[in-house]
């Protein structure tokens, strides 16, 4: 992963755990608002390039996002009104969020489906890491897991916790893991940085 990818990461990961209730269910909601709006971001993409329209791209992109957010609030109101009460304006941070993630592959020398792929594939696997955290902290904080219902959020008891879990589902618990994760991916991506250079010499 390159530097300044890490980063966006970082930026994208905060601005949707931040915000959301600290719950699993919610990270599900999330995780379906990303790929609905990556999806569609990077189709209008494609075809602005298509029409020849490539200074209109990011405009025109943030607006179709911003309408399918709309849409998607929309529909999770008639899914589960105290849920969509409940993220608030958390939605629109997802919105950021998605543009950022769906736009961080350099395009150049790629062709556009390949461009579309790529970019799909990063989302998959940091909508992966984002769904693990989210259930991570649900264990830890409740013992059990949440699911998203009609009535509103659903629990899955797993075990009682003997102690006071609530530190991992505060804001400073929260920024203290995320901060321990990525942290461990940037010695992790070092190191292999450092092997991939070493091989690299020897092969010259």
């Amino acid at each position: 992963m390159k530097k300044n990818y890490f980063y966006v990461y970082m930026v994208a990961a905060l601005s949707i755990i931040l915000p959301l209730p600290p719950c699993f269910a919610y990270g599900i909601l999330a995780i379906i608002q990303i790929f609905v709006l990556v999806i569609a971001g990077l189709f209008t993409k494609l075809l602005l390039e298509k029409l020849d329209m490539k200074k209109q791209i990011p405009a025109v992109i943030l607006f179709v996002l911003t309408i399918f957010t709309i849409l998607y609030k929309q529909l999770l109101i008639l899914y589960s009104p105290v849920m969509a009460l409940t993220v608030g304006y958390s939605l629109y941070l997802i919105c950021f969020s998605s543009y950022v993630l769906g736009n961080i592959l350099d395009s150049v020398g790629l062709s556009p489906w390949m461009h579309f792929l790529k970019a799909l594939g990063r989302i998959s696997l940091f909508s992966a890491f984002t769904l693990v955290f989210f259930v991570v902290r649900d264990i830890l904080a409740f013992g059990s897991i949440s699911y998203p219902s009609k009535d509103g959020v659903k629990y899955v008891h797993l075990f009682n916790t003997s102690y006071d879990g609530h530190f991992f589902v505060s804001i400073p618990g929260t920024l203290i893991m995320l901060g321990l994760i990525f942290a461990l991916f940037a010695f992790v991506n070092r190191k292999i940085m450092i092997v991939q250079r070493s091989r690299k010499y020897d092969d010259v």
